[in-house]
C-alpha cells in the first residue's frame, strides 16, 4: 500500500517511470501496473494444496471415533500418507478450530407476539439478618416484548418451578404457546445428543394442563435461551450485589420494585421499554384456563398435636385448637412459606417458615384465651359451691367456712364438697348441729363433722322415699347397690366402701 501511494504521488509530480522504479525499488512494469489500476492493490495469500486435504473425510470419521493424533497419523500412513506427525497435529488443530467456529455461529431470532416465553433461575448467597442464605431467583420472560417476571425461593423443586411459572401467567394475564428452558432435572430427565428429550412427569403434566409446548435448549449451549439468560447479569449487578436485608419479606418487596423498574427501562436491542411493547403483545397471549388447584399444588398431611401444633422440619407452628388430634394438609411455598388447609381444602393458617431451629416453643394464640376461660369457669364453680354451702347451712355454715378457709388452704373446696355430700345420708339439720359443735371445739375438717355425725348416733335418712327411684335404671339405683344392708348395733347403715359411694 505504501509503494502504491508513493508511485501515485511521484507520478503526479511528473517524475518518470524509470526514476519512480529506482526510487521506490520496484520494476518499471510494476510501476506501470499500479498506474493503470485505479483501485489500491489487495494482498492475496498464496494458496497451497495440503496433502492431508485428500484425507479430510477419513480424518473426520476417526475424530468421531475419538482417535488421538498419533493414532490418526498411524492410520493415514497405512493409507499412503508420507507426511510427518507434526503436520497431522497442525491439520487437526485447524480442523477443530473450523468446527468450533461453525458451532459457535449464532443468529438472532425474534419471535412473534404470544409465540414464545423463556424460563431460568439463578443461585445467589443473600445476607438475611446478617447471615448468608442461598436463594434461587426465578425469571420468566416473554420473548417478543421482553416483559419479565421475578420470584425467589429457598428450594428448587419441580413444584417451585411450576409455581413460579403459574404466578408469572397471572402477572402477564396469559402465557405464550412455547416454553424454552434449561435441561435441569426439575424439568428434563434426559436430553440426548440427537435431540430426543424425556421430560419430568410432573412438569409434563403441568404443560399438558395449560397446553404449553416445552422446548429444552441445547445441552451446554445457554445462548439458545439468551433472552432469559442475559438479564440475570443486570439483576446481579443492579440489585443483588451488596444487598443485605432484614427478612425475606423485605427482599420480596425489593424484588417487586426492581421488576417494575426494569420493565420500564428501554431495552438495549429493541430501543423500547418492555412494558410498552407488552401492551402490543398482551392481546396475543393464551387465556389462562380454569384448572383444579389440587392438580398443581403439592400438599402433604400432618397430624395436629393435642396442644394445637404441627411440626415441619423440627419446628412447631400453631393451628386452631379445634383441629387438635385431627389431620390437616400443608403446602410449602418456595421453601420459606407454608399454608395449612383442613380436610376439605379450607385455608386455616399461613406462616413464614423458621430459617433456623426454634429456641423455644412458640406461643399459641388460643392458649391464653382458653386458660383464661378455664380459670373463669373454675372460679364460677367454686363460687357456686361456696354460695350453695352458705345457703344450705346458713350462718353456722358461713362462720365455719371462714375457719375452714384459714385451716384447709388449697383444700378448702374439697372439704366443702365432701361436707355437702353428707346430705346423701344425713339431714341438713343434723349436719348443721355437727358444724356448730365443730365451731365450739375449733375443729375445721370434714372428718371432724363425719365423726360427730356417727358418734351422736344420728339416724340416717330412710330410703323408703326412694322406692320408685331404686328400681333398676332409677336415679338412686346405684346408691342402693353401693350400700351394705348390714346394720350395726348403733343403728347406722355401714357403707360397703367409701370409694364405691363416691364413685
Amino acid at each position: 500500500m505504501y509503494k502504491w501511494q508513493r508511485i501515485k504521488a511521484l507520478h503526479a509530480q511528473g517524475v518518470s517511470i524509470r526514476k519512480i522504479a529506482k526510487t521506490v525499488g520496484v520494476s518499471r512494469n510494476t510501476v506501470r501496473k499500479y498506474l493503470r489500476d485505479v483501485n489500491p492493490p489487495e494482498f492475496k495469500a498464496r494458496e497451497y494444496e495440503k496433502q492431508l486435504d485428500q484425507y479430510r473425510e477419513e480424518i473426520q470419521a476417526m475424530l468421531d471415533k475419538g482417535y488421538i493424533g498419533t493414532r490418526i497419523h498411524k492410520e493415514l500412513v497405512q493409507k499412503g500418507y508420507n507426511g510427518s506427525l507434526s503436520s497431522v497435529h497442525r491439520f487437526l488443530r485447524a480442523f477443530k478450530e473450523d468446527d468450533k467456529a461453525e458451532k459457535s455461529a449464532t443468529t438472532r431470532v425474534e419471535t412473534d407476539p404470544g409465540r414464545q416465553m423463556q424460563y431460568d433461575w439463578k443461585e445467589w448467597m443473600l445476607p438475611v439478618a446478617g447471615k448468608p442464605l442461598k436463594i434461587y431467583i426465578h425469571e420468566v420472560v416473554l420473548s417478543c416484548s421482553r416483559m419479565k417476571y421475578y420470584a425467589f425461593s429457598l428450594s428448587i423443586t419441580t413444584a417451585d418451578v411450576i409455581r413460579a411459572l403459574t404466578e408469572s401467567f397471572d402477572f402477564f394475564g396469559g402465557y405464550a404457546l412455547e416454553l424454552v428452558m434449561d435441561n435441569a432435572k426439575q424439568m428434563v430427565i434426559t436430553h440426548r445428543g440427537d435431540g430426543i428429550v424425556r421430560y419430568n412427569d410432573d412438569f409434563l403434566k403441568f404443560c399438558g394442563l395449560y397446553g404449553i409446548q416445552p422446548s429444552a435448549c441445547q445441552n451446554y449451549r445457554a445462548r439458545t435461551k439468551g433472552k432469559v439468560e442475559r438479564p440475570f447479569y443486570y439483576v446481579q449487578e443492579q440489585l443483588l450485589r451488596g444487598l443485605e436485608v432484614d427478612s425475606l419479606s423485605d427482599f420480596a418487596v425489593k424484588l417487586r420494585e426492581f421488576r417494575d423498574e426494569y420493565n420500564k427501562r428501554p431495552h438495549s436491542t429493541l430501543g423500547r421499554p418492555p412494558e410498552q411493547m407488552f401492551e402490543e403483545e398482551k392481546a396475543h397471549l393464551l387465556k389462562i384456563p380454569s384448572i383444579e388447584p389440587a392438580l398443581l399444588q403439592f400438599k402433604e398431611p400432618r397430624r395436629v398435636s393435642n396442644d394445637g401444633y404441627i411440626s415441619y422440619e423440627g419446628n412447631l407452628y400453631p393451628v386452631p385448637m379445634r383441629y387438635c388430634t385431627k389431620r390437616v394438609w400443608i403446602e410449602i411455598i418456595y421453601g420459606w412459606r407454608m399454608k395449612v388447609y383442613d380436610e376439605v381444602g379450607k385455608l386455616l393458617s399461613k406462616f413464614d417458615l423458621y430459617l433456623q431451629k426454634q429456641a423455644s416453643r412458640p406461643i399459641h394464640p388460643e392458649h391464653e384465651a382458653m386458660n383464661h376461660q378455664f380459670q373463669e369457669k373454675k372460679t364460677r364453680v367454686r363460687s357456686a359451691l361456696v354460695e350453695k354451702f352458705i345457703r344450705t347451712f346458713g350462718e353456722a355454715g358461713q362462720v365455719y367456712l371462714e375457719g375452714l378457709r384459714n385451716q384447709a388452704g388449697a383444700n378448702l373446696y374439697w372439704h366443702l364438697a365432701e361436707i355437702m355430700r353428707y346430705q346423701n345420708i344425713y339431714t341438713t339439720e343434723e349436719i348443721i348441729t355437727a358444724i356448730k359443735e365443730c365451731l365450739n371445739i375449733g375443729a375445721f375438717h370434714k372428718n371432724s363433722i363425719k365423726r360427730l355425725l356417727e358418734k351422736k348416733e344420728i339416724t340416717p335418712l330412710s330410703l323408703a322415699g326412694y322406692n320408685k327411684t331404686c328400681q333398676p335404671g332409677g336415679r338412686f339405683f346405684w346408691l342402693v347397690n353401693a350400700l351394705s344392708t348390714t346394720v350395726s348395733t348403733r343403728g347406722t347403715v355401714l357403707l360397703a366402701g367409701e370409694r364405691t359411694l363416691r364413685g
